[in-house]
């Protein structure tokens, strides 16, 4: 099973879009099952794929125990969804068990900032994704990560950023970026950048992924390459424990 962390703490960088449609990516590209957790109480996640008020197996079971089975995305077949719920994570609990649910991959959604239940996942986690996007504040961001995890005893190897909202006529944008692959090269840095779209925007008030909304589209391939880049060679019978390191 490969566990993958999506986390950044600031809000409105594309982490929920990476984990909906990276998940959705992988499920296509033949990765196995593939499950999103949705473990920010403003369930954008579930939402995103139309799955607001659904009943089922929500992090809350899984919090406490409690078997249960995820629930399906209609239009993606091997990826699965725990759902959202209102209320954050107990701060003393342990973090939910991931080999309690049957899955390949299992990808969580995290809140913005910082919490314990974050701190334990992100101690789990075969790698943490980043997602960003190329300006000065995602600049400070990612310091303000790094000494996060310093501070929790998670190494910088399991770090990689992920340039979200990319547009290549920016200035700032390639600025930004070149810093970026200066200061972490390639094993800190994706090699894939999510350019900035339209149709990824739209998806979620639709309750699909994008390869439901708009399989053409820049942001379908973007995610598709991000997968084809986290999967193991074929033949290995593995997974990459770090993106970049491959």
């Amino acid at each position: 099973m490969m566990r993958v962390l999506i986390y950044n703490q600031k809000g409105g960088v594309g982490k929920t879009t990476t984990a909906v449609n990276l998940g959705a990516a992988l499920a296509r590209a033949g990765a196995g099952r593939v499950v999103l957790v949705d473990l920010d109480p403003q369930m954008h996640l579930s939402a995103s794929l139309g799955l607001t008020g659904a009943a089922g197996f929500s992090v809350a079971d899984w919090r406490a125990g409690k078997a249960g089975v995820p629930v399906d995305v209609a239009d993606c077949p091997n990826l699965s969804v725990v759902l959202g719920h209102p209320e954050p994570a107990d701060e003393t609990a342990a973090a939910p068990d991931p080999d309690a649910i049957a899955a390949d991959w299992v990808i969580y959604d995290a809140a913005p900032g910082w919490n314990p239940e974050v701190a334990r996942v992100m101690q789990a986690a075969d790698t943490v994704i980043s997602p960003l996007e190329a300006d000065f504040l995602g600049l400070n961001g990612v310091s303000r990560l790094m000494k996060r995890m310093q501070e929790s005893g998670v190494s910088w190897d399991r770090l990689n950023l992920l340039i979200c909202r990319y547009s290549d006529r920016l200035a700032v944008h390639r600025e930004v970026r070149a810093r970026l692959a200066e200061r972490f090269g390639t094993r800190g840095l994706m090699p894939i950048v999510i350019r900035n779209s339209v149709r990824l925007a739209e998806a979620p008030g639709q309750g699909q992924t994008i390869y439901g909304h708009a399989p053409t589209s820049t942001g379908a391939a973007d995610y598709s390459a991000l997968a084809r880049h986290l999967m193991p060679p074929v033949g290995t019978g593995g997974t990459k424990k770090k993106a970049g390191a491959v």
